[in-house]
């Protein structure tokens, strides 16, 4: 089998409960058995998808994380990486820093945060956080970002985007992730472009690449892939997006291993 699947993980791969079906364990490791490559592609650290890897017993060649900022290969050696230009990112720190919302900063392998975190806070695998009351301080000079991560309110969030927007609208772009986070990331990176950076590292076709997904981040995916899935807990203008909605990645397998999929 000379297939690629690529796959998100919350909402996709994971449940609410931030588990793995059973089901979407044995025909993720029959695909892989069977020759299939299975990439799995997230906004988490990279940290934790090594965690959803052995869970699985399945190893990717690469790993897609912080929503295609980072590329590590199956050594752990950061392949690709895309971090916010270190003047830009002082700027928007210091935009940051005189307002009331939290602020924490991903760099390529780690998260940092200017104080602990809220109880109830961490929703990582693997919590590998820097706490470093000086962050302001350090970032664009020692710390190197990728994302900036903010936690607050909607209005608040305008009024963020539109003085960031303003300064470096061609650097980054913010987006409102929840109705209670907003991520700053560079204007390169999607997870679209990092499947396509996947697709010549391993010198392959669109034709052979498959992607599966649930939200609005997994749309650049699937204009990047070969025949895409969303799993049909998804809005409505996201499965407008995709070639095929399935309810589980165990049916998305089942499609790519045995049948033709589905013509739109």
């Amino acid at each position: 089998m000379t297939k690629v699947l690529i796959c998100d993980l919350d909402g996709t791969l994971l449940d609410k409960n931030n588990e793995i079906s059973l089901e979407n364990m044995r025909k993720i490791q029959s695909f892989s058995n069977s020759g299939g490559t299975f990439i799995i592609a997230t906004g988490r650290l990279d940290h934790d998808i090594v965690y959803v890897e052995k869970q699985l017993g399945v190893q990717g060649d690469f790993r897609i994380s912080q929503n295609g900022a980072v590329i590590t290969n199956k050594d752990g050696k950061v392949v690709f990486k895309q971090e916010i230009d270190s003047h830009a990112a002082k700027g928007i720190m210091k935009i940051l820093d005189n307002r009331k919302e939290r602020v924490e900063v991903n760099d390529a392998i780690r998260r940092y945060f200017p104080s602990p975190r809220p109880m109830g806070g961490v929703a990582e695998f693997v919590d590998s956080a820097v706490i470093d009351p000086q962050l302001n301080k350090k970032v664009g000079n020692s710390v190197i970002p990728t994302i900036f991560l903010i936690f607050g309110e909607k209005s608040g969030f305008k009024q963020i985007k539109a003085t960031i927007n303003k300064k470096y609208e061609n650097i980054v772009n913010c987006v409102e992730t929840s109705d209670s986070s907003l991520e700053i990331m560079s204007k390169y990176i999607s997870k679209g472009v990092a499947v396509r950076q996947i697709m010549k590292e391993l010198n392959i076709s669109t034709q052979d690449v498959y992607v599966i997904g649930d939200s609005e981040n997994d749309i650049s995916m699937f204009e990047a892939a070969g025949y895409s899935f969303v799993i049909d807990g998804a809005s409505e203008q996201v499965k407008q997006k995709a070639d095929e909605i399935q309810k589980t990645v165990a049916d998305c397998i089942e499609v790519i291993m045995n049948k033709s999929p589905k013509v739109r």
